[in-house]
């Protein structure tokens, strides 16, 4: 998937984390404005409801009987005690009279104004009006008496202002909870979301192929730090898998070009003798002797090569070891005796520790003659194997007095068709695979291989090995 596809993808994916966030806030703010809308509503009806039941206990019996005053001219009647209550008449045709008045609060003096259109002519009947000096509000209870109503009323300040502190209170609560809200969804955005917005650009720039890029979380600890560090390990995990993938491709090129190289000399040889032959050129016996026996030469020169390939296959897959107890000292002693016969104008010696490994001799005794027929050949006269332990390790290091190698040359001794001289004239040796066939025994026993050298001061190679074996496939 490129990035283009990556963006196109979110977008199609609908609405983003953020959006959710804030969509999700907006409804916590609505939900909050309703409650407080129900509460203010709920608590007002129920004071209301509190004042209305005051009314009906200041009402009392009717006044319609007693003498009255006119609203215009009269004056308040006169109580024995302090009341905030309103008593009076209102006639069918909308005459009002005042029998009490109030004589507290802030609505003493005043009267409340009622509509008779309000009223109900055969029950009663319970409404707010507003005052007459239009300064506050009245709770009225008319009650059908005579051609008219007998009016009581009760002030609405403290219910008015009751509800006034508790809208204050909620609207400082709601901008206060949203406040925190808003807070906490910046601080979620912020953490959260940008980050994961500037990691899905990120990764649609790497799925463009720029294995360059880096995530980067919020903080440290947070979840999207984790994730961008986990990606950026993933990312770094791939980006060497890459590298090793083209190494190993221009290894495989230059492993193909080596082997074609090694084989086309023996390859042109043998079909020049045969050639000459099928023209008959080789018309002496001697001549014939000689291209028969070059001939077989080369065969058994490639067939060495591809032994060699084979071997080095066989330890890619998985490797067969026989399992048991080794001597090292032993079998170094015995490689040691059996080079000096192969290489007379050598000399060969085996001391150290007598460590006991378990492992396949035989494969350790072809590692080990590896590397001393690559000592003898490559113009070593003194050829020493020391044997020795590193606590649960066991150390086989071969040393020789030979020309030595640059150390751009040791540093790939291992490698397939890697040689010291690159010229490969035959003279010098073999394809360059036997220290790579000892470093496959060496790493088929869980055990490493180091290579030393110093152009004129001669190379040591030295054999890590467990003294357990490691689990080999069997």
């Amino acid at each position: 998937m490129t990035g283009a596809e990556v963006e196109e993808a979110r977008r199609r994916g609908g609405m983003s984390l953020r959006d959710r966030v804030l969509i999700g806030f907006a409804a916590i703010a609505a939900v909050a404005i309703a409650v407080a809308i129900a509460v203010t509503v709920s608590t007002t009806n129920y004071q209301v409801g509190q004042l209305d039941e005051r009314l009906a206990t200041f009402a009392g019996p009717s006044f319609i009987d007693q003498p009255v005053q006119n609203l215009p001219g009269g004056g308040p009647g006169e109580l024995s005690r302090p009341s905030d209550a309103f008593r009076g008449y209102v006639t069918a045709d909308g005459e009002s009279y005042v029998f009490l008045r109030p004589n507290v609060g802030d609505t003493a003096d005043d009267v409340p104004v009622i509509d008779i259109d309000e009223l109900d002519p055969d029950d009663s009947t319970y409404l707010t009006v507003a005052a007459q000096d239009g300064s506050g509000e009245f709770r009225v209870l008319a009650r059908p008496a005579g051609d008219g109503w007998d009016v009581t009323a009760l002030s609405m300040d403290s219910v008015n202002a009751s509800t006034q502190r508790l809208i204050l209170i909620e609207t400082v609560g709601i901008l206060l909870m949203l406040g925190g809200l808003g807070v906490v969804a910046w601080w979620v955005i912020r953490l959260g979301v940008n980050p994961m917005r500037r990691m899905v650009h990120a990764s649609a720039r790497i799925a463009d192929g720029d294995l360059s890029v880096r995530l980067e979380g919020a903080g440290t600890g947070s979840e999207s730090a984790e994730l961008a560090a986990s990606l950026n390990a993933m990312i770094g995990t791939l980006t060497a898998s890459i590298a090793e993938r083209e190494r190993s491709e221009a290894r495989l090129r230059e492993f193909v070009a080596d082997a074609s190289h090694e084989l086309r000399t023996p390859l042109t040889t043998v079909l020049g003798y045969s050639e000459l032959h099928r023209r008959g050129a080789l018309r002496k016996k001697a001549d014939q002797d000689d291209a028969w026996g070059r001939t077989e030469a080369e065969a058994r020169r490639m067939k060495r090569l591809v032994d060699d390939m084979l071997e080095l296959a066989k330890y890619d897959s998985e490797p067969v070891l026989s399992q048991q107890e080794v001597s090292l000292l032993s079998l170094a002693k015995d490689v040691a005796a059996g080079a000096s016969a192969a290489y007379p104008d050598a000399e060969f010696s085996a001391a150290g520790e007598d460590v006991a490994i378990t492992g396949d001799p035989d494969r350790l005794r072809q590692a080990m003659l590896n590397v001393v027929a690559n000592a003898a050949i490559h113009g070593g006269s003194n050829v020493t194997i020391n044997v020795g332990s590193d606590g649960d390790r066991a150390t086989i290091a071969i040393a020789d007095d030979g020309p030595g190698m640059p150390p751009e040359v040791a540093a790939r001794a291992t490698e397939r068709f890697v040689r010291g001289d690159s010229s490969r004239q035959r003279t010098t040796g073999g394809a360059g695979l036997g220290l790579a066939i000892t470093a496959a025994i060496v790493e088929a026993h869980g055990g490493t291989l180091d290579v030393e050298s110093e152009e004129g001061a001669g190379t040591t190679v030295t054999i890590t090995l467990p003294t357990q074996a490691a689990p080999v496939p069997q």
